[in-house]
């Protein structure tokens, strides 16, 4: 019987290894019509991701990543910004810009992220060569630019998330150290009293 239970042990961790090492991660975004992803957009820009950057890591599919910007058509933004882009893109958004290629970046606000996020994905993610857009939907997308007259960009850098998150994780384990410190010092306190 024991060895009945060794082996259904051992059975049930390799499986259990095998389920956790063969995990696959993809994504597919549904297609939506260019005028929805126009409407949902808040911000509207034009450039280059930096990936030379730090991306800022986040639970959710996109990861933060410095953006580069050339043109501002929509909202008010200083350059550059954090804009989110799925992490199964960057090789090929990574090579695209070493060809000469930009993005025109419809942004949205995200409930599951601190920066802004393309449009439902690569909806949001129009691609431009030389000023133009290539890909479907550049007659819909090449009106907008025409109808769209370029902002002003703000030239002041946005705070950064990860200098905010640096001071509130200092003030939270700041504020741990002496809690666990006025405790220690209340339990030495009493224990020298009782003796």
């Amino acid at each position: 019987m024991k060895k009945l239970y060794y082996i259904l042990f051992v059975a049930s961790f390799l499986l259990t290894v095998m389920m956790n090492s063969a995990t696959a991660s993809a994504t597919s975004w549904v297609e939506i019509e260019p005028q929805e992803v126009v409407d949902r957009a808040e911000v509207v820009v034009s450039g280059t991701y930096n990936f030379s950057s730090q991306p800022e890591p986040s639970d959710f599919i996109f990861q933060g990543q410095e953006f580069d910007i050339t043109h501002v058509y929509k909202g008010e933004v200083a350059n550059p910004i954090t804009a989110g882009i799925d992490g199964f893109d960057v090789g090929w958004v990574e090579e695209y810009q070493e060809e000469g290629g930009e993005f025109l970046l419809f942004l949205e606000a995200s409930k599951d992220a601190d920066f802004l996020i393309p449009v439902a994905g690569p909806n949001g993610m129009v691609q431009l060569k030389g000023g133009k857009v290539v890909g479907p939907n550049q007659a819909f997308y090449e009106d907008f630019l025409k109808s769209h007259p370029e902002q002003t960009i703000a030239t002041e850098v946005e705070p950064s998330p990860d200098t905010q998150d640096e001071h509130s994780s200092f003030l939270v384990y700041g504020s741990i150290l002496v809690l666990i410190g006025v405790g220690v010092a209340f339990f030495l306190y009493r224990y020298k009293k009782k003796t």
